[in-house]
Order: structure tokens, then sequence, then C-alpha cells
């Protein structure tokens, strides 16, 4: 039995297949979801905790066990900008967790805190950046 159709008619099919099976495999690919970032704790707490004292507390964690010194500014709502620091970045003992600072000024309205961590590599990270 012959067949009824010449083989150069088969390879179009065969090719549209082909590019169709790969079109969804690209499209499966770059359908998937993104992965989402999971929401860590800042190892830098704050607290008000009258209007003229501002608590900061490291907390820690295992990303920051290689931290020096703990900088914090606060900027207060009429503009006035002061900044303390726990530890030493130039030091090569790490800032122990549970250590304090309290930073005292008139602090009746928005006031801005930025903390900043300075680790061993020499590296630098906003660890806390908020309004109290």
């Amino acid at each position: 039995m012959t067949n009824p159709y010449p083989p150069f008619q088969k390879r179009p099919v065969a090719v549209f297949l082909l590019a169709l099976v790969a079109l969804m495999l690209i499209a499966g690919g770059c359908t998937s979801g993104s992965q989402q970032q999971a929401n860590t704790p800042s190892p830098v707490a704050a607290a008000q905790t009258s209007s003229s004292r501002i608590h900061i507390t490291y907390t820690g964690s295992p990303a920051t066990t290689n931290l020096l010194e703990l900088e914090a500014t606060v900027t207060d709502s009429s503009g006035k900008t002061q900044t303390k620091s726990i530890g030493d970045r130039f030091s090569t003992t790490p800032l122990r967790f549970g250590a304090t600072l309290d930073i005292d000024g008139s602090f009746a309205g928005n006031d801005r805190l930025l903390v900043t961590g300075y680790f061993m590599d020499g590296s630098q990270q906003h660890m806390l950046d908020t309004t109290i």
C-alpha cells in the first residue's frame, strides 16, 4: 500500500508541532510566579519612651552576628538632627545582642530615626528607617 501523502507534506506538521511544544515550554517557564522575599524582622527595635527620649535596642539576628557598631540618627519634627552610636566599627569584638542606646531630645512630633549598622567586613547596612 502506498502512502497517499508525499513525505514533504508531513514535515510542516512536524515543524508546527515542535514549535507549539517549544512555545508551551517557554510560556510555562515565563509565567511561573516570582519568589517572594520573606519578611524578616529588623534586628533593631526602637520606641519613644517619652517626649524627650527614644530607646533603641539591638535585638540581634543570625545574619548580624558580625555587627560592630550601630549608628542612630534622629531628625526631630523641627529639623534638628543628632547622631549617637553604640559599639565601635574599628573594633574586632561584635556588638552584643540586647545592647541599648538612648537618645534624649525634644521629640514631640513625628521624628525620623535612621539606624545604620557597620560590620566586620567593612560593609554597612541600614538596619531601621522609621518615623516615631
